[in-house]
């Protein structure tokens, strides 16, 4: 790759329309350069151009899937062995989220690197609320983001989203769910 070109679009004028080409390549860098740093001897391992190379391949192709999902794996990963940086991953997220809004898929990873990593389960469960209005998304969003939101202490959203849940569910399953939900946290409150 020309590592010395730093400002995505430059790089997206002078690919010439190869752009999906390149962003290939930038891809495969963007994995080699996190598996050197990883695997590398050194003591303090720096992971400082993995993101300058993900939004690289990402500007030069805005629908690289693969690139923005573990893109963000490979960024919120825990130091040593990933960057840490969850602002980073979300950031990538983000991008992701607006050149494909119809992809309930990033708003889910999202949430994820805010409950796994930043350990905060009221973010997570904001994530997956916006991933669960996406047409075609999965009907356990809901559920897991009223778990979350419960784990998270706020009791009266998950309890609203419980009850919301329960009377509008198209499937038994999901009121069953519901209605658990809604007992375990009268169970807490006793």
């Amino acid at each position: 790759t020309v590592d010395w070109i730093q400002s995505p679009q430059l790089m997206r004028r002078l690919a010439l329309s190869f752009d999906t080409l390149l962003a290939d390549v930038y891809w495969i860098r963007s994995v080699q350069y996190y598996g050197d740093t990883k695997l590398s001897s050194e003591k303090k391992k720096e992971y400082g151009r993995l993101f300058p190379l993900l939004d690289m391949t990402t500007t030069l192709d805005p629908r690289f899937n693969i690139a923005y999902r573990f893109g963000a794996i490979l960024l919120s990963e825990g130091y040593p062995n990933g960057a840490g940086n969850t602002e980073q991953a979300i950031a990538l997220l983000e991008k992701a989220i607006k050149e494909m809004p119809e992809k309930w898929q990033y708003l889910h990873d999202a949430g994820f690197v805010e409950y796994w990593w930043n350990k905060d389960p009221n973010a997570a469960a904001k994530w997956l609320l916006r991933a669960a209005d996406v047409p075609g998304s999965p009907s356990w969003l809901r559920p897991v983001a009223a778990g979350m939101l419960a784990e998270g202490g706020d009791e009266r959203t998950s309890r609203a989203l419980w009850t919301e849940l329960e009377a509008s569910a198209e499937h038994d399953w999901l009121r069953q769910a519901a209605r658990r939900g809604l007992m375990q946290l009268d169970a807490e409150a006793a």
